[in-house]
């Protein structure tokens, strides 16, 4: 059965307000399979999940896909999502074993993300939303409950969602966001930038401290995920447990072999990212001003509110003559410059891990850095160059030795090229998705033996 326009739910139970914001496309596939037999159900929230758009809506189709090779999936997912899902579904077949559930936003959270003058309005859209996705998610369960149910995306720990309510084991994660801005770069960020780190600083520390949602969700988790290791220590140390430490995205596929590059110089390097305060693309542009032109060239990926005042920044430190301002490119394009640098420079001081990382290590391309958050857990010695995170000075300083080095030793390059390979075969989404496998046996087994799960907390 070709898909379509999803059925509306008039005639399910408490049609009257389901109807209005859920959309749902069955798996046609469904009559097709062999029995699920020992296939657990799960019911998945993936707020964000689009088999096209990048970071977290392709982390999310990521492990949608990875949760349907060993369980029923029931994936429930923000109705943004709905028109790329469909497409894929048409163009490329059925996602065995997944029906997709898209919830609507309400007149207020549409309102609220059009005027969003302060980040705090988009989290409150989003946990209006996470409201909505619950009512639903209630309603499933009364239907046919689930074996499992798993808050996958969004993630950051602020919005724990409320599906730790319902009578199932439940899985939270991989978690991220409590890593902030480091206070002495807000100089860094400009004005109001620096402003709106700061109040998020404050108010992630004030929540992370103070939330009883987020603690009652990490009370009440089976399975508790972190995304990198800054994540566990605060969850940690605030919460009284320590989460499993998973990755919160994956890879696709990696190259077999290293693409010849020319030698340096000049080093051919790659900066690809939003253009916020928090990417921090001036600590590259500081460090590249005291290297000769010769030496090196840059290509920037990306576009965002900071780029008047970083090109402006670029002509002042009179780099502009080697910086390709390239703004977003498709997919296959992008994979052009990512085949074509030696070196993808990192320097985002906040970020839970950074797809871009992966995929250039996917390429076979090092990765220079600074050594905190997740990047400081994806990259290792022998894939890349991480920068200790002390005062813009030092950071800068350390960049520009670090570049150096690496324009005058080729065969260094050569070695971390090899290592990159290496360590995005630890990345594969394949891996990823047995590693929570694991973590559901786990929680499956000990269900086996007579452990019974507590009701529904209100």
């Amino acid at each position: 059965m070709a898909p379509g326009s999803p059925p509306s739910l008039s005639g399910s139970p408490a049609a009257g307000g389901w109807a209005a914001e859920v959309h749902m496309i069955p798996d046609p596939a469904a009559s097709r399979r062999p029995p699920p037999q020992n296939r657990p159900r799960v019911l998945v929230l993936a707020a964000a999940c689009h088999p096209e758009k990048p970071s977290d809506f392709a982390a999310g189709w990521g492990w949608v896909r990875q949760i349907a090779r060993f369980a029923e999936v029931v994936a429930l997912c923000g109705a943004w999502d709905r028109e790329g899902v469909e497409r894929y579904l048409a163009t490329r077949g059925d996602l065995s074993g997944v029906r997709f559930v898209f919830v609507e936003e309400g007149p207020l959270e549409r309102l609220l993300r059009r005027r969003r003058p302060l980040f705090e309005l988009n989290y409150l859209a989003h946990h209006l939303w996470q409201r909505r996705a619950f009512r639903v998610a209630a309603r499933l369960f009364r239907e046919h409950p689930f074996d499992l149910v798993h808050h996958v995306t969004r993630n950051g720990f602020r919005e724990p969602g409320f599906l730790w309510r319902l009578p199932a084991p439940f899985v939270w994660g991989p978690v991220g966001g409590t890593q902030n801005y480091p206070w002495r770069f807000l100089g860094l960020a400009g004005l109001r930038g620096g402003m709106k780190e700061a109040v998020r600083s404050v108010l992630n520390r004030l929540q992370l401290h103070l939330s009883p949602r987020v603690r009652r969700a990490a009370r009440r988790a089976a399975v508790l995920l972190a995304a990198n290791s800054q994540v566990q220590r605060d969850v940690a140390r605030v919460c009284g447990r320590v989460p499993l430490l998973l990755l919160d995205t994956g890879v696709e596929e990696v190259a077999r072999e290293i693409l010849p590059r020319p030698a340096p110089p000049p080093l051919r390097l790659l900066w690809s990212g939003v253009f916020k305060p928090h990417k921090a693309l001036p600590l590259l542009l500081h460090a590249l001003q005291g290297l000769a032109p010769h030496l090196w060239e840059l290509v920037i990926l990306g576009s965002g509110p900071e780029e008047r005042r970083w090109r402006e920044l670029a002509r002042s430190l009179g780099l502009a003559g080697n910086c390709r301002w390239l703004g977003w490119l498709p997919r296959e394009e992008a994979a052009g410059w990512y085949d074509w640098a030696h070196l993808l420079v990192f320097t985002s001081l906040r970020d839970t891990s950074g797809n871009v990382v992966l995929e250039a290590l996917s390429r076979g391309m090092p990765v220079l850095c600074l050594d905190h958050q997740g990047a400081g857990d994806m990259v290792t010695p022998e894939c890349g160059v991480k920068i200790p995170v002390t005062t813009p000075g030092k950071v800068i300083a350390g960049l520009r030795g670090a570049l150096a080095h690496l324009s005058d030793n080729p065969h260094r390059l050569r070695s971390l090229s090899r290592g990159a390979l290496a360590r995005a075969r630890e990345f594969l989404w394949n891996r990823q998705g047995e590693a929570l496998a694991a973590s559901y046996e786990e929680v499956l087994r000990r269900q086996g033996k007579g452990g019974k799960e507590e009701g529904p907390e209100t």
